[in-house]
Order: C-alpha cells, then structure tokens, then sequence
C-alpha cells in the first residue's frame, strides 16, 4: 500500500496594512488612487479644475470657428465646383473667395485656442469679409434678375412672341430671387456681423484668462495641454 501525501500547507494572505473606508465598494480605494494625477499636488490639480471653468467662453468661440471655418470651407469647394462645371466666373471667385475664409477661420481658431489676444480681431475681421462676399453676391444675382441679365430671361428675348406668355413666370422668378437674395442679403448683414461681435466678446475672456491663470498651466496649454 503507498500512503497519500500529506496536505500541502495553506498559509492565507496577510490584511492589507491601508484601512479601507467603511462604506466603500471593492476596489474603491485603488480606483480613488488611479484617478489622482501623478507629479500634481492637490492644489495644482485646483488651479487647473478653475482654469477649466475660466476658459469656458473662450472654449465656445474656438468651436463655433472651427464649426463655421468647416462649413464655408464645405461650401466654398462646392461653390467652386459649380462654377467650373457651368463656367460661371461669379461662382468661381465666389468659390474661392470663400475657401479663403474658411482658411483663415481655422487659423483663427487655432490662434485662439492658444490664447492669442489679437484672434478674436483676426475672426472678426473675416467675418466681415464673408459677409461682403455674400452680400456683393446676392446683389449682383438681384440686379442680374431685375434687369433681365438671367440666362433664362436672355433666351426668352429672343422670341418677342413669348413674351406675353411667360410675363407672369417672369414676375414669378423676380418674386423667388428678392426672397432667396434678400434672405442671403440678411444673412450676410445680421448673421456675420452677429458672428463678428462675439468674436470681439472674446478678446476680454481671453486677456482675463491670461491675467488670472497661473502661468505653468497657460505655458502648458500652448505646448499642446488640452483644457
């Protein structure tokens, strides 16, 4: 007969030496340790949670021109694109002249975002040369309806017979453009400009910001920290 082997010894591990909160779920006491940032003193990670809330405003406008820098970007290479295929030279500086826009507004963006007190004058500036673009653009389509300089009114003349016939789509077209051109006229003037002036709100945030901040977190922010 071969004898079983005896039990191998079971020793249990030792309790941990750090008390745990009463009320704590498992792991909270390593999960509260992983959060904290390593190399930062509680009184810097405050300085930074204060810096955060302080940059809010200044947040919003590096957003909205990024969003609008984008979006004319969008539209300007469509607009371009139109005025290639239809040959239309309008449509191709249009197509450019916004494209440009867009450039500088995600320049400005980026500028802004780096706490540069002259950006919200660059933004607001080009605001205004958007808004000129549109505005000369919806003009000039009116005065092209107005005065009979449209491709279709051109055609039409060549037939006095038809003239009668298509007087009242005629009325009906010049009724369409002063909405569709006035409407953009609009925007132009309210919209851009309403943009243009809070791009100017922000130069006082972002002066605020620079004078209230310690200086390690706004060096840091313009080495690449994100906020």
């Amino acid at each position: 007969m071969t004898s079983n082997p005896p039990p191998i010894p079971f020793t249990p591990p030792p309790p941990s030496s750090a008390p745990v909160p009463v009320g704590y779920p498992p792991f909270a006491a390593t999960a509260t340790a992983a959060q904290q940032t390593p190399g930062l003193t509680p009184d810097q990670l405050r300085q930074i949670a204060d810096a955060r809330l302080r940059s809010k405003k200044i947040r919003k406008g590096v957003s909205v021109a990024m969003f609008d820098g984008w979006t004319v970007g969008l539209f300007g290479a469509l607009t371009l694109l139109g005025g290639m295929l239809s040959f239309s030279l309008v449509g191709l500086l249009l197509g450019i002249g916004m494209i440009a826009v867009a450039y500088v507004e995600i320049r400005g963006a980026k500028r802004m975002r780096l706490l540069d007190p002259q950006a919200p004058r660059l933004l607001a500036w080009n605001q205004v040369v958007l808004g000129t673009l549109l505005l000369a653009y919806a003009s000039f389509s009116l005065w092209r309806i107005y005065t009979g300089q449209t491709e279709m009114q051109s055609e039409i003349a060549k037939y006095p017979e038809l003239i009668d016939v298509v007087g009242d789509m005629d009325r009906i077209a010049k009724l369409i453009g002063l909405l569709v051109y006035g409407t953009l006229m609009a925007v132009a003037i309210f919209g851009q400009g309403g943009t243009a002036l809070f791009y100017l709100s922000r130069k006082k945030h972002i002066e605020a910001y620079l004078r209230e901040t310690p200086p390690w977190i706004i060096e840091a922010q313009r080495s690449g920290m994100l906020m």
